[in-house]
């Protein structure tokens, strides 16, 4: 984010919200520079197996997510809303089935920053999305935890492009 407002409660809630950087005015060219190639060279490290795709919409575990309208919806044409958080997270998901994703590379993929080895949020999220498509806690078959790992979308994928 490129901004005249640099206190530090705006830039929290911008990072927060899932920027990848911020930078108020005034700045000089060489630290803009700077941070756009910290951005790309952390984009650049990831695996290419761990960048997003593009697609119209992912079928899914008897959900189909709408990546135009940005929701999901069942099997018997029932519409669930997602927040901007739990939409980001399934993507993420949907874009590396069967893998095995870390804590640190969800926060990532997901906020474009490493995660403080304190910050549960990712699994405070994990347990919201599962919620969301009915993956019940104690078993849960579409997102599968992987102890001392991570988390794994455990279903077949089908992208629609």
């Amino acid at each position: 984010m490129l901004t005249a407002r640099g206190d530090e409660p705006d830039r929290i809630a911008r990072l927060e919200m899932g920027a990848d950087d911020y930078i108020a005015k005034p700045f000089s060219p060489r630290e803009l520079l700077a941070r756009i190639k910290s951005v790309l060279w952390r984009y650049r490290s990831l695996p290419r197996n761990l960048r997003a795709d593009n697609a119209s919409g992912i079928a899914f575990a008897g959900w189909r997510l709408d990546t135009v309208a940005r929701h999901l919806v069942s099997s018997e044409g029932v519409v669930t809303s997602l927040s901007g958080n739990e939409y980001q997270l399934l993507r993420i998901f949907l874009s590396h089935p069967n893998h095995v994703l870390t804590r640190d590379q969800l926060m990532l993929l997901s906020k474009g920053r490493e995660a403080d080895p304190m910050d549960r949020s990712i699994d405070i999220q994990v347990s919201r999305l599962r919620h969301r498509l009915g993956d019940g806690p104690a078993d849960p078959q579409i997102i599968k935890t992987v102890r001392g790992e991570g988390y794994v979308l455990a279903v077949p994928v089908e992208i629609e492009r």
